[in-house]
């Protein structure tokens, strides 16, 4: 295995953990000009098949959004995302999606933005972006003082879903007619659903997470994270009674791959605390099955013909599973957290699950603190975005397995 760091920016930072984290104001983080400009996450990841090069969404509280890598000259080059954003377009979050029919990127915007400042923040910005001519079309903001942060696509149909937060809910926005409409809401103020990045199948059903209000009691039920599946043909909604398996759930497909040590500590790190199966990571096979991945490290596949769902194996050991893409049959997958990040690779024709531990740049040394986001060339070199890193800028990562 060949692990390299891509640095666009390289900014040392300090401070986090003595006065600012628990402390600050988000208003103060983004008056730090260290923090401002150095503070970068690559959240989102998506390689091009035309130009070979790899789009890069990122976590930039300067508004300089997305950025193209060329894996030849390994340079990075900015979109100008600042012709368009304002002050609270700060991060393209999930996914950078590319549409086969026109060759464009989509994407939406969201945000780091506390309550005090909504009236002022117009919403995410749901954008469409060619790489062959650099424009940019606004195509909505589909849900006003709410941002996006995922989006899934049904190019078919030719329309585009986008998940909300700080309040959850799921809008369907027709990319013709530049239009969005309310699907559902998917969370509440007792439990953030977020399900990362949803997908469409091949029938047109658009797949998710929700999370059960329960405005009658004091406690959460057995199951609190939960399936559903939405038409728009019909605008039919199926909410389903479970959800995605958790870590301490015995049945299941595979052996758990080594290195295995139980379920990490720094899951209550998160802001999910406990093992409930939230999602953090969903990848489409094209046809039977989408597989999904847990907050928790839990790998597991969802039938798309009967909706039941089958734990496949616990596979990412350290904390967090939020990155997810198919090549070939093959998914690759990778998580963790505090630099203890692992990749994944499974042939999903084989019973094998393969854990690369410790992903580090031989060259410098340098770790990715966390992974959010990979995916996979036609050569099968993987690109890992990583995130919050608290003591320098984020950077690109690039793998070459055997």
């Amino acid at each position: 295995m060949v692990v390299k760091a891509h640095a666009l920016r390289n900014q040392r930072l300090e401070g986090w953990r003595e006065r600012i984290v628990g402390r600050w104001t988000y208003r103060e983080l983004a008056a730090d000009r260290d923090w401002f400009h150095g503070w970068i996450s690559f959240d989102a990841v998506t390689c091009d098949p035309r130009d070979g090069a790899v789009y890069c969404g990122l976590n930039s509280l300067d508004g300089d959004l997305l950025y193209r890598f060329d894996p030849r000259t390994e340079r990075f080059e900015s979109l100008n995302t600042q012709r368009w954003a304002d002050a609270y377009d700060v991060k393209i979050h999930r996914t950078i999606l590319r549409n086969p029919a026109d060759g464009c990127l989509y994407f939406g915007t969201s945000m780091l933005h506390d309550m005090d400042q909504q009236q002022h923040a117009a919403g995410g910005k749901l954008m469409r972006f060619d790489p062959a001519t650099g424009r940019y079309d606004l195509l909505d903001v589909p849900a006003p003082r709410l941002y996006l942060q995922s989006i899934a696509a049904d190019w078919s149909r030719g329309l585009i879903y986008s998940f909300t937060y700080p309040a959850e809910a799921v809008y369907q926005t027709d990319i013709g007619a530049r239009r969005s409409t309310l699907v559902a809401y998917v969370g509440n103020g007792i439990l953030l659903a977020q399900p990362h990045n949803a997908v469409v199948d091949r029938h047109g059903w658009l797949w998710g997470t929700w999370a059960e209000t329960r405005a009658w009691d004091e406690r959460l039920g057995l199951q609190p994270v939960r399936l559903f599946k939405y038409h728009p043909d019909d605008h039919c909604l199926v909410c389903f009674g479970h959800g995605l398996p958790r870590w301490k759930d015995k049945r299941q497909l595979l052996a758990d791959p080594a290195p295995s040590r139980g379920l990490s500590d720094v899951l209550a790190e998160t802001r999910h605390q406990q093992d409930f199966g939230f999602c953090d990571s969903m990848a489409y096979d094209g046809g039977r099955y989408i597989y999904a991945s847990t907050v928790a490290g839990v790998l597991s596949r969802i039938d798309t013909e009967t909706g039941k769902v089958e734990k496949i194996a616990n596979a990412i050991a350290t904390g967090r599973f939020p990155a997810l893409a198919m090549r070939d049959g093959i998914l690759y997958g990778a998580g963790g957290m505090h630099g203890r990040t692992q990749l994944m690779r499974w042939d999903t024709r084989s019973e094998a699950i393969e854990i690369y531990p410790d992903l580090v740049d031989q060259a410098t040394g340098e770790r990715p603190a966390r992974i959010h986001d990979l995916d996979a060339d036609h050569q099968h070199r993987i690109y890992l975005g990583e995130n919050d890193n608290h003591e320098r800028s984020s950077f690109l990562w690039s793998v070459t397995l055997d």
